[in-house]
């Protein structure tokens, strides 16, 4: 067994203050009094899997509510899509997810914060649980072509493969719509983008022109403040009697003046007459400098109307350079649409060619289907019969395969499927939305689910419910069952039969405890004669020879064939 659910720790839902669940691989059954809170459990899961949650299950007087399930191991699906979001694994997988009564959802995989979505689709890849509600997605024929494709392991690679072909002939029908439009429409498109063109092309916006214009208007706005600073620094440079230059010239010859003395003065001399000359040529530049900076009214009016009309067109364009991504793309176009009638052919044929291609695959992935149809009405019926509905028959029915031309192409192909039943010999075989009994749809149900324990899949498989409306010898087989699904898949089921109850490797009962305020639903793991006084119970009595019974019942299942 690949994976299982090994734990399950639920906090502050609906009668459940704490509890913590360790199933273990096989079937894992939990039983008890009904209103004791059973179906508590299986919200639990459904919750933490990512479906639609309900602020009534959070416990009253509460805020907060969370569901925590450990799984032993990470199937390869999950590893996918945990390795897209840079999530990592270390042998177990811990999900969780905490509610609270403003209605805010926190989801996490292994400690990191997830979308809903992405627990969802985390979820559906780890359990499958039948609950009342599977029921109705029995009736909903849109499902009865997934559970069909799930019988055929080459189903699924063609099917992928239909779908791949599907997306490109739908690119390619979409590019077309796109580009071709009907006649009126092409030509206002075409005058609207030779006048973007030609409005960029007379701009002349080259790249980087705005950060330029901004620096100049900057310069040019502060031309009085800058010849005010320029004026003063070359001043104090060279312009009065006691200026730096003049007070370097006398400390020079001062210095010079020592160099008899020590030739240590010669060097600082030296150095003095280096600092002159350097900034002699300083204030030289800032001469030039000053001469340069003017203030032109008329300059700066048309810096000003250039940086308007740059803005304006980035406005409408975003990238109005000349060589901008803007122009290129409506280049582009103009060019595919003054081009129109040879590209138009061209992609029409493109659009036939992938279309013939995709109903050559579609048609395959059909055959096979209505091949695969008849091995799978056939095991059908093998397990109705052995779930003592031995005069069903069943089929799957298809819709006429359609022409290239009628065809209602889609990622799953051509195919609408509906499964069809007769009950009872001698009727016609009707669809099964109109004909099955609660009873019936619980067996059909678990006849489906047993087929598809052969098929691999999801490891971990949650039984609701799945025992009503059947009793008997009946409820022997349907424990036979789902103790064969267990043999490859982990089984979690929610009974009232002592048969299943009786097949199951773990036993838990759940029941509950009112005190003066508050009620609570608590778990226990039943061994030896406490699980032996739950059979009896189930069973329908507590006295010795029930649970006599129960003894052989336990004992009968020790040795069941899976």
């Amino acid at each position: 067994m690949t994976c299982m659910l090994s734990r399950l720790i639920i906090k502050k839902l609906a009668l459940i203050d704490e509890l913590e669940i360790n199933f273990s691989g096989g079937m894992n059954v939990l039983s008890g009094e009904t209103g004791a809170g059973k179906s508590i459990i299986v919200d639990s899961v459904n919750l933490v899997l990512g479906e639609r949650a309900d602020r009534e299950l959070i416990r009253a007087g509460e805020q907060n509510a969370s569901v925590e399930a450990w799984f032993d191991s990470v199937p390869d699906a999950v590893n996918a899509i945990l390795a897209a979001q840079q999530i990592e694994t270390s042998g177990e997988l811990v999900i969780s997810r905490e509610l609270s009564v403003s209605g805010k959802n926190v989801c996490r995989v292994n400690g990191v914060l997830v979308t809903l979505s992405l627990l969802k689709e985390i979820g559906e890849t780890l359990v499958d649980i039948h609950g009342q509600h599977e029921h109705q997605s029995l009736f909903n024929e849109k499902n009865h072509l997934k559970m069909l494709d799930s019988f055929e392991p080459e189903i699924a690679s063609l099917r992928e493969d239909v779908a791949k072909s599907f997306a490109e002939y739908s690119e390619a029908l979409k590019r077309l719509r796109s580009l071709f439009g009907d006649e009126g429409d092409r030509e206002r498109e075409i005058d609207i983008l030779k006048f973007q063109i030609n409005e960029i092309r007379e701009a002349n916006i080259a790249r980087g022109e705005e950060e330029e214009l901004l620096a100049r208007k900057k310069r040019m706005n502060a031309s009085e403040e800058i010849m005010r600073a320029l004026g003063s620094s070359y001043e104090s440079i060279y312009g009065a009697e006691d200026n730096v230059l003049a007070a370097l010239k006398d400390a020079a010859a001062k210095l010079r003046s020592l160099s008899r003395v020590d030739e240590r003065y010669e060097n600082m001399a030296a150095s003095v007459e280096e600092a002159y000359y350097s900034l002699e040529g300083i204030a030289s530049d800032i001469r030039a400098e000053m001469d340069s900076v003017s203030f032109d009214a008329g300059e700066l009016e048309e810096v000003e109307n250039r940086l308007s009309l740059i803005s304006a067109l980035k406005r409408k364009y975003k990238d109005p350079a000349v060589d901008g991504e803007f122009i290129a793309n409506a280049r582009q176009r103009l060019g595919d649409l003054l081009d129109s009638e040879r590209l138009e052919k061209e992609l029409s044929q493109k659009a036939r060619e992938l279309k013939s291609v995709l109903y050559e695959k579609s048609v395959r992935l059909s055959e096979l289907r209505r091949r695969t149809a008849e091995s799978f009405s056939r095991k059908v019926v093998s397990e109705l019969f052995d779930l003592g509905m031995n005069s069903a028959s069943f089929s799957v029915s298809f819709n006429e395969p359609p022409s290239p031309d009628e065809c209602d192409f889609s990622a799953d192909g051509i195919d609408t499927a509906e499964f069809y039943i007769s009950t009872n010999r001698g009727e016609p075989e009707k669809p099964l939305r109109k004909v099955a009994s609660g009873g019936e749809v619980s067996r059909i149900m678990l006849a489906l689910k047993n087929i598809a324990a052969d098929k691999g899949g999801i490891p971990t498989m949650i039984f609701d419910e799945i025992d009503t409306g059947i009793s008997g010898r009946i409820a022997q087989v349907v424990a036979e069952k789902l103790k064969n699904i267990s043999a490859s898949r982990q089984v979690v089921c929610v009974t009232h039969l002592p048969q299943i109850a009786s097949a199951a490797g773990r036993h838990f009962l759940i029941s509950k405890e009112s005190g003066e305020t508050r009620t609570n639903t608590f778990l226990t793991e039943l061994y030896g004669e406490d699980r032996v006084a739950e059979i009896a119970r189930l069973s329908g009595g507590d006295s010795e020879a029930a649970k006599e019974h129960a003894r052989e019942m336990l004992k009968k299942s020790a040795g069941m064939s899976v």
